[in-house]
């Protein structure tokens, strides 16, 4: 299941008619694209042009009903000050209870291949306790993919051929968690 985050009365930040909602729309169709291309089944919380938003608990409960293997909840973030920039995944808390270990593992590869295919800074990933990442019954992880109210991330992600390399990157991290490990 992919998760485009924000839509619908809630587009998030907007930066040069650029909002949170469009970007992750957008990623959600080339990663959706990517991974059609090789077979897999994408099902979307919600189509990237929609006008409604379903909350958390409805995507996790969406997943759940699909008996979906791995979510990604993609989104763009922003903050008060235009200092913070790059890209952080987050996986479900398992100290707390929620969350899985193959979360943190899934989240440690979405990681690793956003940061070797694009300049994004390296804010690696972080257990959290959000509804989608623990009501979900299998592994979820959500992807801030830059930030908006950082003018270098703004550019970067305004920029079609490096949202392509983004949603490369989380397509290839699908593949890896599912290839059988090397001997």
């Amino acid at each position: 299941v992919i998760d485009p985050g924000h839509g619908g009365a809630d587009p998030g930040l907007e930066c040069d008619e650029l909002t949170e909602a469009v970007v992750a729309g957008d990623l959600a169709s080339r990663v959706e694209g990517r991974l059609a291309a090789i077979g897999v089944q994408v099902l979307l919380t919600r189509s990237p042009d929609s006008d409604h938003a379903p909350e958390e608990s409805e995507r996790a409960s969406f997943a759940n009903q699909t008996g979906a293997d791995l979510v990604l909840s993609l989104h763009a973030d922003s903050a008060s000050s235009s200092a913070p920039s790059g890209c952080a995944t987050y996986f479900g808390d398992v100290v707390a209870g929620t969350g899985s270990s193959l979360g943190h593992r899934f989240a440690e590869m979405v990681q690793e291949e956003i940061v070797l295919r694009t300049d994004l800074t390296d804010c690696r990933t972080h257990a959290k306790t959000w509804d989608l990442l623990r009501m979900t019954r299998m592994p979820a992880v959500r992807i801030e993919c830059g930030y908006l109210s950082s003018p270098r991330d703004a550019r970067r992600l305004a920029d079609p051929a490096f949202r392509d390399a983004v949603a490369e990157g989380i397509a290839a991290a699908v593949v890896r968690f599912f290839a059988p490990d090397e001997a």
